[in-house]
């Protein structure tokens, strides 16, 4: 409450505290405790998601004879974590374990080390001279 209102709860009446309590916007500390689905704010649900679809897609764009299972959608607040059964690990006529696709993990961080990481200078690299090429720019 002080964090959001600037407000100490102790000097309210408990009807209004509630009233306040109730209206907290989504990714309040409150939410986050309770861990209802309150507990992300849009942007981090939109984050999510787009996390699922790029591993969806690295695991789409693989070999079916040589991709893993399916990705698990990533754990969201208010829900309970999705467990894949694990299979046991395929292995290809040469006799070695067959390669998993690789996924995407999410990892939490805070809106200074967002601005830090996106105020880097990317560069593209278009040709890595230790590497064949496929003649494909």
């Amino acid at each position: 409450m002080r964090g959001e209102y600037g407000l100490a709860i102790h000097d309210l009446p408990p009807m209004q505290v509630a009233l306040l309590a109730v209206n907290l916007p989504d990714g309040s500390l409150v939410w986050q405790e309770l861990n209802t689905a309150r507990a992300w704010t849009f942007d981090q649900y939109l984050a999510v998601l787009r996390i699922e679809q790029m591993n969806l897609w690295m695991w789409a764009n693989t070999d079916p004879k040589k991709r893993g299972p399916r990705p698990c959608p990533l754990p969201r607040p208010g829900k309970p974590e999705v467990k894949q059964e694990t299979a046991p690990e395929p292995h290809n006529e040469g006799g070695g374990t067959v390669r998993r696709t690789r996924t995407i993990k999410a990892v939490g961080m805070s809106v200074e080390q967002l601005d830090r990481f996106m105020s880097q200078r990317f560069t593209t690299v278009n040709r890595v001279e230790n590497r064949p090429q496929t003649g494909q720019p």
